[in-house]
């Protein structure tokens, strides 16, 4: 099968499009046919060697995605051969034309969703983590997404509104993305390239803050967070890449609010449990709509690791690649 590997660390380039062999599934897993794989910030980190702990090389990278199931281990009952599934976590890595995960990570892909939207994994269990395990939102509270038209930040308003009572503010920096998320569930958007945005925030709560913020580039709209989060507030820190000069913590003290940070890859059992139940019926009930930006053939990943980490102006929705095509 082919597969995108790194075999060394560093930039884009070291993604090399090889030919290896079909991982085989253990007692426990299913063989699935990827389709189509989530790319992720997270998944740069990591063929980069910066993120801790980094891959044993070499190293396959991609962990949501979907596809139909090929094989199972002879654990396994109740997954159809040919079935369309969508992944919570694999054994062998998805940027390939065949992963292996294990039996409680594959799950019914609705038919009226499509495999670039079965990618849904990472984006909306960071929302729904961010949100309800570390967040504890609440009918009535404000929620802000800071840098919302981006891919977790769009299922962090299509899950705030599916929860219902909220009031969901969004940023973003450009007009395309200001209208993509109004239409993904924000009651009021603003543009966070302006420099008074935070002060329209303000204006628009009357003074009081918001109750839950959503962070997404934490060193470059954190202090911004801290002047707009409200009296015993929550920042929930998703995405950072870098330092921050002039953090003041007499901010967070005034207001007893409080910063927290998220991380998907340290959720515990019971909350990956909780999650992929909450996602399936949302997905089932239609009250969630993964939204994909653009989608590469897997001999252009190191291009898609480029774009995900400076995407063109008014990009918007996941990147995915597609294994099979060429």
């Amino acid at each position: 099968m082919k597969a995108s590997v790194v075999r060394k660390f560093g930039d884009p380039s070291v993604l090399t499009l090889e030919t290896v062999e079909i991982p085989k599934p253990q007692p426990s897993e299913v063989l699935v046919k990827i389709l189509s794989v989530g790319v992720n910030p997270v998944e740069t980190y990591k063929r980069s060697g910066i993120y801790n702990p980094s891959p044993v090389l070499p190293w396959i990278p991609g962990t949501d995605a979907a596809g139909v199931v090929e094989g199972v281990g002879e654990k396994v009952t109740g997954v159809p051969i040919g079935s369309r599934v969508w992944l919570s976590s694999v054994s062998s890595g998805a940027y390939a034309q065949y992963a292996t995960a294990p039996v409680e990570d594959v799950h019914p892909l609705p038919d009226f969703m499509t495999f670039e939207q079965g990618t849904l994994w990472i984006a909306y269990a960071t929302a729904y983590l961010a949100l309800v395990h570390i967040g504890e939102v609440k009918p009535g509270q404000t929620v802000l997404v800071h840098g919302a038209s981006g891919g977790v930040g769009l299922a962090s308003v299509q899950l705030a509104r599916s929860f219902g009572g909220l009031t969901i503010l969004g940023t973003a920096g450009t007009e395309k993305g200001l209208a993509v998320v109004k239409e993904n569930g924000a009651d009021v958007v603003f543009n966070h390239k302006e420099a008074d945005y935070a002060d329209k925030i303000l204006e628009y709560t009357k003074g009081k803050g918001v109750d839950i913020i959503l962070e997404m580039t934490a060193n470059l709209t954190l202090l911004k967070s801290m002047s707009i989060i409200g009296k015993n507030g929550k920042i929930c820190v998703i995405g950072n890449r870098g330092t921050i000069d002039g953090f003041n913590a007499r901010l967070i003290m005034q207001k007893r609010a409080s910063i927290r940070g998220v991380m998907l890859f340290a959720i515990t059992p019971e909350e990956k449990v909780e999650t992929v139940r909450a996602l399936n019926e949302k997905l089932q009930s239609k009250l969630i709509n993964p939204i994909v930006n653009k989608s590469y053939p897997l001999s252009l990943a190191s291009k898609a690791h480029e774009e995900i980490i400076n995407p063109p102006v008014g990009a918007s929705g996941k990147l995915v690649l597609s294994p099979w095509e060429e």
